[in-house]
């Protein structure tokens, strides 16, 4: 037997390299999580079209695709593609384009005139003055008090056995090592940089780098000396600041990003869906929170309702923007990335104070939703779970059980006496809820607010028909399946599970059951209700797990606890109780998973770590602690917040996301043993790359990754797979 974790396949549509040319765009062109945006000379717009691995340069309308670039080609033969492109940046003075790439560790320089784009050169490799450059996000330009123009570029993962500190790596234009900062120091806190990703500058010789691990934006000076590693600040370096953890992935109020235009700085994400905009000194000058589309708006394709509200809804509101960029001679008028919702726009931003609303000019990127298509696999945008069904677990419900009120006994009475004419008529027209379930996956399409089905059996991976037949909500997150041992008041189809769904936004759970021809449909009426504290309230739900007792567990994550829930035979779901690890009020879970003794396994995301619990919320043991995992079966206990977990049968596998590393244990008594590993950054998702994962699935030694950026869900074997689970083709 062996215990390697190996990439089986992936399903999910992708753009293969070499597919698109340039040229005016289709009604259904798209993007996949585009995040670095900037205009050259020409007034061109550069997109770093982020999940499909590429740059594509667009005009200034945002109507023509004029060049797409793959990648340096057999000028860099270890590494002729792009990989995760993330942040491009102008030479001041030249025709050249810089663009890190963070999956091959280095900054790649493309030249360009008016009718071509080729490979310059490439630099961030290392030599004997500082090690290669590890994952580049941010870069910038600044023009120091000597008038010398450098290039500084945020580094963001980048750690050393003795120090998790990110870097802020300083080059001349040309690529040379200048040198490097970890630490801003000074009168006030020590500032540890950790995982930077937005960087900009001021025509004054300001960085102003996003530090989004701390949740805060540095100003820092060039003047400023640099020693040990640490720049000498002569006072506080904070210029914003997010007070508390925005717990949960999924939370856009976590500064990823700055941009600095003319004696503005843009700041997306300071407040959710918003673009703040500061003066240089910090000052609050305007929140622009919403879109007002402009008469010559090239309205979306319409192919059927859903469409047009997400093109109405994506007319008015934000949707995570990431990079603002100034478009060339036009003023007051910008770009924006929205990595979210895989699009770019185009608005103009009126420079008043106070609120205000950003007139949308234009947008690139259609919605990821190609299903009037036929093909296999249709794209999917912000993908976020993934469930199936285990047969072994659809048993024939108990005998009701004695005891309870006399409402519950009424029901449990009724749906015996139902469940009997139910079986003789399965019986007699020969019908199976489940038939078409038996091989199948359910997986959340949270960008295109659906559920969509595959058969996971087949070679390859197939997508079927729409299997949701009830009201599915935007903001739809995680899921668990509860196989009822006795049917509840009202399930249509005694013997099949019932589909619970987390709703993020509105802070809810909905169910779902199957009726006789095997589609879902609601059962009863979502329980929960948005607020802060309280019995009964969520805020921010997120990962959910039911025992086979019908106790429901929800990660409450802005509540920082666990919520607990029972359906009762009435199909009615009552509030039980709240409970958090040891009272913790720092304690933020994110996912859950029971084993088979009733054990609950919680993600404690932001405190690197697996607290375990019993089934009445009692804290047992934790697991792991904070650390990158450079080698993932030396380092298997180090955690950078773990947003899933999963069991499957005595096995239980973890999705760490800052070291993108999926971790296989077998579950002990009062510990975990490692058994595999695997890192699965850096790779292209059509290799088993994985970007940002979420909601995990695995069942008899098949493990399933969702993957809200790259937009795909990829498949992996581990372990001893069982007869009924052979290994398919990728």
């Amino acid at each position: 037997m062996t215990h390697a974790i190996k990439y089986l396949c992936s399903y999910g549509d992708l753009t293969a390299p070499g597919s698109t040319q340039p040229g005016p765009l289709a009604d259904d062109f798209t993007l996949n999580s585009p995040v670095g945006v900037h205009a050259d000379s020409y007034g061109r717009l550069w997109v770093c079209d982020t999940g499909n691995s590429r740059v594509l340069i667009f005009d200034a309308e945002l109507s023509t695709l004029l060049h797409v670039i793959e990648g340096p080609g057999e000028d860099t033969p270890d590494a002729p593609r792009l990989l995760m492109p993330f942040h491009l940046c102008p030479h001041p003075t030249h025709q050249l384009m810089y663009c890190t790439d963070m999956g091959h560790g280095r900054v790649v320089v493309f030249a360009y005139d008016e009718d071509e784009v080729w490979f310059s050169y490439a630099f961030g490799e290392g030599d004997g003055h500082y090690l290669p450059l590890s994952d580049p996000n941010g870069i910038t330009v600044v023009r120091e008090r000597d008038g010398v123009d450098y290039l500084y570029v945020c580094d963001e993962f980048f750690h050393t056995a003795d120090d998790l500190a990110s870097r802020c790596v300083k080059f001349t234009l040309e690529g040379e090592f200048v040198g490097q900062f970890r630490h801003v120091g000074g009168p006030g806190v020590r500032h540890e940089l950790l995982w930077p990703q937005g960087l900009a500058s001021d025509a004054q010789g300001n960085l102003y780098l996003a530090n989004t691990g701390h949740y805060e934006v540095l100003k820092i000076s060039t003047d400023w000396p640099i020693v040990n590693e640490c720049v000498q600040a002569p006072h506080d370096t904070v210029m914003l600041h997010q007070h508390g953890k925005p717990t949960g992935i999924g939370k856009f109020n976590v500064m990823r990003s700055v941009c600095v235009i003319c004696d503005r700085v843009f700041v997306p994400g300071h407040v959710e869906n918003a673009i703040t905009v500061y003066d240089l000194d910090g000052k609050e000058v305007s929140e622009v929170k919403g879109l007002l589309p402009l008469w010559n708006h090239t309205p979306e394709p319409v192919h059927n309702l859903s469409d047009f509200v997400y093109g109405a809804l994506e007319d008015v509101v934000f949707v995570g923007p990431y990079q603002v960029c100034a478009a060339e001679g036009e003023p007051d008028v910008y770009f924006i990335s929205e990595p979210f919702a895989s699009s770019v726009i185009k608005v103009r931003i009126p420079r008043v104070q106070g609120d205000e609303d950003a007139l949308l000019i234009e947008s690139v990127g259609h919605r990821r939703d190609d299903q009037s298509r036929l093909r296999d696999s249709s794209q999917f945008n912000c993908m976020t779970s993934v469930i199936g069904f285990n047969r072994e677990r659809r048993t024939v419900p108990r005998e009701p059980q004695a005891g309870g009120n006399w409402i519950d006994q009424w029901a449990q009475a009724t749906t015996s006496i139902y469940k009997y004419w139910y079986d003789q008529f399965r019986t007699h027209m020969g019908i199976d809820p489940l038939a078409r379930m038996a091989n199948a996956s359910l997986n959340i399409d949270s960008g295109n607010w659906c559920m969509k089905t595959f058969n996971t059996e087949s070679d390859p991976y197939h997508q079927l028909q729409d299997m949701m037949r009830g009201f599915f909500v935007p903001g739809d997150l995680a899921m668990d399946v509860y196989y009822p041992h006795t049917p509840p008041l009202g399930q249509i189809c005694p013997g099949t599970p019932i589909v619970f769904v987390t709703n993020f936004n509105l802070c809810t759970v909905t169910m779902y059951q199957f009726n006789p021809a095997g589609y879902l449909i609601n059962y009863g009426m979502p329980f929960g209700r948005e607020g802060i504290g309280g019995d009964g309230t969520l805020k921010a739900p997120q990962g959910i797990a039911i025992n086979g007792q019908g106790e429901i567990y929800i990660a409450d994550s802005l509540n920082n606890r666990i919520s607990m829930w029972q359906l009762q035979p009435t199909g009615y779901v009552a509030f039980r109780k709240n409970f958090r690890w040891q009272s913790d009020e720092d304690f933020t879970p994110c996912d859950i998973a029971i084993d088979a003794q009733d054990r609950l396994f919680v993600c404690d995301q932001f405190n690197n770590c697996l607290r375990v619990f019993d089934r009445a919320g009692n804290s047992l043991w934790s697991y792991g602690y904070l650390g990158y995992c450079d080698d993932v079966n030396v380092d298997y206990e180090k955690f950078m917040l773990p947003a899933s977990v999963c069991i499957d049968g005595e096995r239980l596998i973890v999705n760490d996301l800052v070291n993108r590393a999926l971790k296989v244990f077998r579950i002990g008594e009062h510990t975990l043993h490692y058994e595999a590993g695997i890192s699965v950054f850096k790779k292209y998702p059509d290799a088993g790359g994985v970007w940002m994962p979420y909601f995990i699935y695995a069942d008899r030694g098949r493990l399933y990754v969702p993957d809200t950026t790259f937009n795909v869900v990829n498949v992996f074997r581990y372990g001893a797979a069982e007869p009924d689970s052979a290994s398919i083709a990728a």
